[in-house]
């Protein structure tokens, strides 16, 4: 079953955080909802939809502080109560736009999430959640990493209700004040969370069980469901075609009138999606639309007329749009030329909403038009025509670089709430930039600046209007650096805003939950004056996603576990006060946390000891790691540097009847080849310098000198398609002369 849904543009407010938008409770007589929204320059805004107009109801004047989160009130008498988080303070609002309430929490990081019910207020910024009973506190609890999202449930019972939290470190965890009631650990880190009063289990396994909705940063959506013993994991929505992560999800409209609500979800990509659960749990998309920008918000109602629901969602630069189904949506009666209604058909009456809505813009801009000529001509009048003008950036951009395993690259995307006109790519390391299907820019190199630190510069322009661009690159590990993106919007004056990530000395390392315990492994001790604290530090600015704080186990010594998204090697890492441990089946890395913990040390002036124990089981087992990608990508070159003289001897004469087997394959597979390689040219390049390092660093630390002689002949057999891997480590572990 396929959805038919009408999208209708409602207003446009300034550049909006994620959830900060909600749908005001329906009311005695039978009228459309209001709907209020928030935004990054504290503006809170309220409208309603009567008779194809938008009305709106209140707007507040800009604050300093971003509101960061806007929820009703759960009690029994706050269910028309707005209530709006903005830095460490939290604000009251009638519906009809009077302050009520104003309480400063005196937090040191800014609200991201709040809840009220009744005198209990609960808030969530970056690593703390919060109590609140009448403006005092009752609870606290620091999360040992980022906290993504947090809403509340009535797990125990229907008027106690428990904050749970999505933590950056794969848990969802539910709380008892300042306690852990449950500790449910998830398959990737959650990023948003939501709590559903109609449960999606349609086979009814757990029939007390309150359900849970989670997303991963892998765009996976999972159901949760939660009794007061256990979490127990249902089903899971895959993402297969490696669509954004999700940012919002809703489960409040039945449009497929199953007698269970839909899911609506909407991803950091601008991809609404909306899901139909069948009796066996399977979920089934309904209805897609593809916006230009990510969706922070996501809820539903009687938006727009009172016949059917729709769902009503807020994008990144502060679009508020409605999607209605058949019978609902804006419309305007139509009228004869006396004015008098007539009967028309809904589309008609479709058109005409859409028509007037094209008339409600345009006077709009026009509006804004004169206001501008206004301000132009106090300017003008004031600082003279050829005056210069320092302006700062006026528009919001945000960013995320993120790892992605399956592919062991970066991908860095950018989001402007104004159209980019250019990105300009700086970084301290060699980056290897990849293409990316889905941008509209041209991108081109300049030469590398190795005098002022400056080893990738690249440029984006823009040739269609886009207000989201996606960057991606390939790392070689051991390096760290910094990555630098200035982002130029399409306006004028021309102005910019920079975004600085760090790339670390191991970042191709992902946490996982366990690692395989029968594999070989090298092992490396470093003892010496620093304290737990200060080990955690160090591996913090070599890893990716270490905790904020170390979580120590029963014997007081805190690990960690991680995994190589190119080549699937694992790391172990087990440190206390004076004792940290390292287990590796690849030395390399090793080798990499002995240098990055030595200038830590000497930086921190702590005296340290380090001993190793290779091992030659490990190196076997690492070659046969590198082994399959690079036969592969040898092959790949030797068919790309074959291609040439077929494709000549084939202009010469068509018939190519008397080529091997082999070389009419190559021809046939021509495109393939060209596209592979071009898109990975480096690629053999960087497994030869890895198999190289491997072995350099398993001759250092096992106090081999012989090495040398046989480098000439481990490169030869590396970039020769002819050699076996039992040939090359003959050559690595053979008797030394």
């Amino acid at each position: 079953m396929e959805l038919e849904l009408f999208r209708h543009d409602l207003i446009q407010t300034s550049s909006s955080a994620k959830g900060t938008l909600v749908v005001m409770p329906e009311g005695e007589e039978r009228k459309t909802q209001k709907v209020c929204a928030g935004d990054l320059t504290g503006v809170v805004q309220c409208f309603s939809v009567r008779k194809g107009e938008i009305g709106m109801a209140f707007k507040t004047l800009p604050t300093p502080d971003k509101i960061t989160s806007v929820a009703l009130g759960r009690g029994h008498n706050q269910r028309d109560r707005i209530f709006v988080a903005a830095g460490s303070q939290i604000r009251g609002v009638s519906k009809k736009g009077k302050e009520f309430f104003r309480f400063n929490t005196q937090l040191t990081e800014a609200i991201t999430q709040v809840d009220v019910a009744d005198l209990a207020i609960w808030s969530s910024a970056e690593y703390v959640h919060n109590m609140y009973i009448e403006g005092r506190d009752k609870a606290f609890y620091l999360c040992p990493d980022r906290i993504n999202a947090a809403t509340v449930l009535p797990l125990r019972s229907a008027t106690e209700l428990l904050p749970a939290l999505a933590c950056q470190d794969r848990h969802v965890r539910i709380l008892t004040g300042s306690d852990i009631a449950l500790d449910i650990p998830t398959p990737a880190p959650p990023q948003s969370l939501l709590y559903t009063l109609e449960s999606h289990d349609s086979r009814r396994l757990f029939p007390d069980a309150k359900q849970l909705l989670y997303s991963t940063d892998g765009g996976q959506l999972v159901q949760l469901l939660v009794d007061g013993d256990a979490g127990r994991q249902g089903w899971t929505l895959p993402n297969p075609k490696k669509l954004g992560a999700i940012k919002a999800i809703y489960a409040g409209v039945d449009f497929t009138k199953t007698g269970v609500s839909d899911i609506c979800i909407g991803r950091e990509d601008g991809l609404l999606e909306i899901y139909d659960a069948d009796e066996t749990g399977t979920l089934t998309q309904v209805f897609s639309a593809k916006l230009n920008e990510s969706i922070n918000a996501l809820d539903g109602g009687f938006i727009t007329g009172t016949a059917v629901q729709e769902v009503v969602l807020q994008t990144f630069s502060g679009k508020v749009l409605a999607y209605a189904p058949p019978g609902g949506g804006i419309t305007v009666q139509a009228m004869d030329r006396s004015g008098r209604p007539v009967v028309a058909s809904e589309e008609e009456e479709r058109r005409a909403g859409y028509a007037a809505q094209v008339t409600r813009l345009r006077a709009e801009i026009g509006e804004l038009g004169g206001q501008l000529e206004g301000e132009r001509s106090k300017f003008s009048k004031g600082m003279g025509s050829n005056a210069l003008l320092a302006a700062s950036a006026p528009f919001t951009v945000q960013d995320k670089c993120k790892l992605e395993p399956d592919e062991a690259c970066y991908t860095l995307t950018i989001e402007s709430s104004m159209p980019i006109f250019t990105v300009a790519i700086q970084s301290s390391i060699a980056l290897q930039l990849l293409d990316v299907p889905s941008n509209v820019a041209i991108m081109s190199r300049s030469p590398p600046d190795e005098p002022n630190g400056n080893l990738t510069l690249a440029t984006y322009r823009c040739q269609d209007a886009t207000s989201r661009i996606s960057v991606k690159f390939k790392v070689r590990e051991g390096k760290p650096g910094t990555l630098t993106a200035f982002i130029i919007p399409n306006v004028s004056p021309k102005t910019a805003v920079s975004v600085t990530h760090r790339i670390k000395g191991l970042c191709l390392h992902t946490p996982v939950s366990e690692v395989d315990a029968e594999r070989p492994t090298n092992e490396m001790v470093v003892t010496g004056t620093f304290d737990q604290s200060d080990m955690h530090s160090w591996l913090s600015r070599l890893l990716n996603d270490v905790p904020q704080s170390a979580a120590s186990a029963e014997s007081g010594s805190a690990m960690l576990h991680y995994q190589n998204a190119l080549l699937g090697t694992q790391l172990t890492c087990r440190y206390s006060a004076g004792e940290a441990r390292f287990n590796c089946d690849l030395i390399t890395t090793l080798g990499h946390m002995h240098e990055h913990l030595m200038k830590e040390a000497t930086a921190a002036k702590h005296r340290v000891n380090v001993s190793f124990s290779p091992n030659a089981a490990s190196l076997r087992h690492s070659v046969a790691k590198v082994w399959p990608q690079l036969e592969k990508q040898r092959n790949l070159r030797r068919s790309f540097l074959l291609l040439g003289g077929l494709e000549e001897l084939r202009c010469q004469d068509a018939d190519v009847s008397y080529l091997s087997p082999e070389h009419r394959q190559i021809l046939g597979r021509a495109e393939e080849i060209k596209k592979a390689y071009q898109e990975q040219p480096q690629h053999l390049d960087h497994l030869v310098q890895l198999i190289r390092d491997l072995y350099l660093d398993y001759c250092k630390m096992t106090g081999i000198n012989t090495f040398k002689a046989r480098m000439p002949a481990l490169d030869q057999m590396l970039n020769s398609a002819k050699s076996t891997q039992a040939e090359v480590l003959e050559l690595m572990l053979g008797p030394t002369a």
